[in-house]
């Protein structure tokens, strides 16, 4: 079993399954993984050639569906959804998967006069790889509980409800197929100096010469194409993309996941809580 939507600008979408409905799949190519370029040079007095890299293309969806009744009815709320140019997301949920993919409307093409009267549309994803719904977050501290209901005390002064416990590593899984970027959030409970994440397996890291106040949100984005490093202190957003460390590197989670710690250069390590945020991609459905 398996649901198709494609919503619009608007909000509004269209919805494809296999138990029926106004919108009935044709035919549909695109979701299997998408092409590469392969860059390589001839070697004389060699066979073939040797490769040097390669870069994944665009993925195109083209989708055909039948518009079962109401015909006319059925195209304009097409077009209430799909207008050239415009940008769509595309949702695929089967009882294994819960992805989405991103993409522009690139031609819609109606046949009218057919007997049952189709639609077919193209839509050109610049960010080629489906991601989980789902957005995945993992906390290197955690909320330690000190007590369970029900109780009764007399003790004087005040109860320690719980406690925040740093944790020194994290493991970070990956359910896709693909290596992505993270989402790495950095908040100060305290004064902290030069924050700096590693990753324990490769020795690479990103860190901040950077000192943080008490209540200052650090937001590092590692996603291809967006890397980012904004700090937000007192409602106000500041680009820190010049604090960062010499020779850092914009960390990465690869299809078996990655163990992270960090560090401080001064301050109680208990005072920094680091989340880090992603979401699987996938190379097809």
């Amino acid at each position: 079993m398996y649901e198709l939507t494609i919503t619009g600008e608007s909000g509004k979408t269209l919805t494809f399954n296999d138990i029926g409905g106004q919108f009935t799949i044709v035919e549909i190519t695109g979701l299997n993984p998408p092409k590469a370029n392969i860059n390589k040079n001839s070697v004389s007095l060699m066979p073939g050639s040797r490769y040097n890299s390669s870069k994944i293309l665009d993925r195109e969806i083209k989708l055909a569906f039948a518009i079962e009744y109401e015909a006319e009815a059925g195209r304009l709320a097409v077009y209430d959804v799909l207008q050239t140019g415009r940008p769509v997301r595309l949702s695929y949920k089967s009882d294994l998967l819960d992805v989405y993919v991103d993409g522009y409307v690139w031609n819609i093409l109606p046949a009218y006069f057919a007997q049952k009267q189709t639609v077919t549309v193209d839509i050109l994803c610049t960010s080629p790889y489906f991601k989980s719904a789902q957005e995945i977050v993992n906390d290197l501290s955690a909320i330690v509980s000190m007590f369970s209901f029900p109780f009764a005390s007399e003790a004087a002064g005040e109860i320690i409800f719980g406690q925040i416990d740093s944790l020194r590593s994290i493991s970070v899984p990956n359910n896709g197929n693909v290596t992505c970027g993270l989402e790495i959030e950095l908040f100060a409970r305290g004064a902290i100096t030069n924050p700096k994440i590693y990753n324990y397996t490769t020795g690479e890291f990103i860190g901040l010469n950077y000192s943080m106040q008490t209540g200052d949100l650090i937001t590092i984005s590692t996603e291809n194409g967006h890397k980012t490093v904004t700090l937000l202190r007192n409602g106000v957003e500041t680009n820190l993309f010049n604090a960062l460390m010499e020779g850092v590197t914009w960390l990465q989670l690869p299809p078996e996941g990655a163990e992270f710690v960090f560090e401080i250069g001064s301050g109680t390590e208990s005072n920094l809580s680091v989340s880090f945020r992603h979401n699987d991609l996938f190379e097809g459905v």
